[in-house]
Formats: structure tokens, sequence, C-alpha cells
């Protein structure tokens, strides 16, 4: 397979579209449109998606990336599950952007003053395998996100989306 193969595999907006669908179902309201744009980095990251498999209802943001991670006899900060966020936050942009364009064309949601709504909700429990659990974690950073403010989300994520 050639570099343009993978790189078309793995930069697929039809995929990121599937992910904020997902992310957007646990969200269960309208949102502001950069959410996706903040969220589709920490999915894109295998050490932050992994940590998104144990998330449930009740996880918040902090409880899921704050507190320390064991590593072998030690334990490190939990935030760096989500080192180099702020280089995937601007690298996927224009994905971002792409994704929304394919769920906005496939009538799934619409932009409606500065607010993205979802028409067409998306269940993981449908998928099996390894989608079913980048849909899971999608769904559930919805969730997390639900929970808190933008102004939080900016300033736990150190990104300034201004």
């Amino acid at each position: 397979m050639s570099i343009s193969h993978i790189k078309c595999l793995s930069l697929n907006p039809h995929f990121y579209a599937l992910l904020i669908q997902a992310f957007l179902s646990g969200y269960e309201k309208p949102c502001e449109v950069k959410l996706p744009f903040m969220a589709l980095p920490i999915l894109m990251y295998a050490e932050s998606r992994e940590k998104l498999t144990t998330a449930n209802s009740r996880s918040r943001i902090d409880t899921l990336f704050r507190s320390p991670q064991p590593i072998g006899d030690s334990k490190i900060s939990g935030k760096t599950r989500l080192s180099g966020y702020i280089g995937r936050y601007d690298a996927l942009k224009p994905y971002c952007k792409e994704a929304l364009i394919v769920l906005s064309s496939e009538n799934k949601l619409i932009i409606d003053k500065h607010k993205i709504v979802l028409i067409k909700k998306l269940g993981y429990k449908k998928f099996e395998g390894t989608i079913r659990n980048w849909i899971k974690g999608a769904f559930y950073l919805g969730v997390v996100f639900s929970k808190t403010t933008e102004d939080h989300l900016c300033s736990f994520l150190g990104v300034d989306t201004k």
C-alpha cells in the first residue's frame, strides 16, 4: 500500500464524520461549532482514546485526564494522555471542517447560528470490533464534554479557539 493510500484511509473525512456524529450523539444537545474541533484530536490520539474505553455516563474530563496514571511501579501525570494536543488540533482542523460538511450534506446535522444541531443520532452498540471502540470513545467524549463549559475545556486542553 502506498503512502497516498494510507493517508487517504487515515485522514478520511467520512470516518471523521462518523466519529463526530457519535460525539454529538453523546453530547445530546446543540453545541458550539468549535467543540468537534476540540474533540477530534483527543479521539485521534491512541493514548487518550484508550482512556475513553473506561469512560461511562459519570465520567468527567478531569477524572479521565487529570488523575495520575500507573506505569509500571511509578505514576505519571494523567495529562500525558493529551500530550501533543495543540499540534493535533491544528493539523486536524481542515479534516474536521470536511467531516462537518459530509454530515451536513448527508442531512445528519445542521449548523445554525454557530451551533451544531444533530438530526440523526448514532449508537455505538450496533457496531462490532475495533470500530465499536472508536465510536464508543467518541460517544463518551461527547458525554464528558456536555458536563463542562467551553471555557473550562479550553483551559484544560490549553487551546485558544478565538
